[in-house]
């Protein structure tokens, strides 16, 4: 059986699939108003409302310090995070965000090369923010990015670049060395999108070894440290 989001039937895995309210009823300590900017009407290659919300809400639930993103596109994402993180004092870019130069010679499914060309001629939207200085743009290819230099030091990791399957457990695999901090989260994209049923497929089968997270009613699927998810409501 394969995992199907359109009907909520999920193929056998340990991942857990859990309704919005428990990432929602996080506590975080912030203020409750927040600087929001709506997805593109064709939605291609960006995070529907929601699951902005959703992703905003795990942001607010670590309040990273450093922030790694795979994909940029066109940096809507980026700007949607930056424009919410809290002053810490620190002079140093907060958000590292990585993007294909061009298009040449990469493997990729679905929608991806035309998504990743639009990329590359892309102005980015984060530097449209007064706080555009607190973001560092990195153009390589993710298969070619050594996380050495970043061992332990982000504490919010968003990966949605790339969704062919040796590129998913790539950026995976460098997501985990570049985590840290006592209370941190990799979020990825595009689970159970058709598209990319590799990626959906990697993702139950890391579930085996890793704990992770799949919010309903969105693509997001996290794996979350030193934060404590909301209980499950019992019924009345």
């Amino acid at each position: 059986m394969d995992t199907c989001l359109a009907t909520r039937t999920y193929a056998p895995s340990a991942l857990m699939h859990i309704r919005p309210y428990r990432v929602l009823s996080i506590e975080d300590g912030r203020e409750e108003e927040v600087k929001f900017f709506m997805p593109p009407a064709d939605g291609a290659g960006s995070l529907t409302a929601f699951e902005s919300v959703m992703l905003l809400k795990l942001v607010r639930a670590i309040n990273p310090d450093f922030v790694f993103e795979f994909g940029t596109f066109d940096g809507r994402t980026t700007r949607l995070v930056l424009e919410d993180l809290p002053d810490n004092g620190d002079s140093e870019s907060r958000i590292y965000t990585l993007d294909l130069p061009d298009t040449d010679g990469i493997v990729f499914q679905g929608d991806d090369k035309l998504l990743a060309e639009k990329a590359v001629l892309s102005s980015r939207k984060y530097n449209q923010s007064p706080k555009k200085a607190m973001v560092k743009q990195i153009l390589q290819d993710s298969m070619t990015f050594d996380p050495s230099p970043y061992a332990g030091k982000f504490d919010f990791i968003f990966v949605d670049a790339n969704h062919e399957y040796e590129y998913v457990k790539r950026d995976t695999e460098n997501s985990l060395k570049m985590l840290g901090g006592d209370s941190s989260c990799i979020v990825w994209h595009d689970y159970g999108n058709p598209q990319f049923p590799e990626l959906t497929r990697y993702l139950e089968d890391l579930a085996g070894s890793l704990e992770l997270y799949h919010i309903e009613g969105t693509m997001l699927v996290f794996h979350m440290r030193g934060a404590k998810i909301g209980d499950e409501r019992t019924a009345a």
